[in-house]
């Protein structure tokens, strides 16, 4: 697939696509990383969230080029929104990760202990 530059109509890099076949692979692929992915720590999942989050920020300029030159968006779109909201997120999903893997809720009657557990993987398709 060729990407083309909205506003210089300039063909900028090709991406790949997959079939049908090939995303159930990748899902089905994912599904079998899930199973050590889900007894990771939540002290590890806070570290990767926070890490992933000071690459994107060491890197903003360039990841925000690509966006600016392969969609056509404004800089205070790519750099003033969609990344600086991007590495925010990263950081405060990386806050929540202790709070949100176990907990004892209080009730009238007395408490219970909850543990919360990953679900599964899933596909998610941006429309963009």
């Amino acid at each position: 697939m060729t990407i083309v530059a909205p506003k210089s109509q300039k063909t900028i890099w090709h991406a790949a696509a997959v079939s049908k076949k090939e995303a159930i692979q990748a899902v089905e692929s994912s599904q079998r990383a899930f199973k050590s992915w889900k007894k990771t720590k939540p002290q590890e999942i806070r570290r990767i969230f926070l890490k992933a989050a000071d690459i994107m920020e060491s890197r903003a300029a360039e990841l925000s080029s690509y966006q600016t030159e392969e969609t056509g968006a404004p800089d205070m779109i790519s750099k003033g929104f969609n990344l600086p909201c991007t590495i925010e997120m990263l950081r405060d999903i990386a806050g929540r990760v202790p709070t949100i893997t176990g907990s004892i809720p209080v009730t009238a009657t007395g408490g219970a202990l909850v543990f919360k557990e990953p679900y599964g993987v899933i596909l998610g398709i941006a429309p963009w």
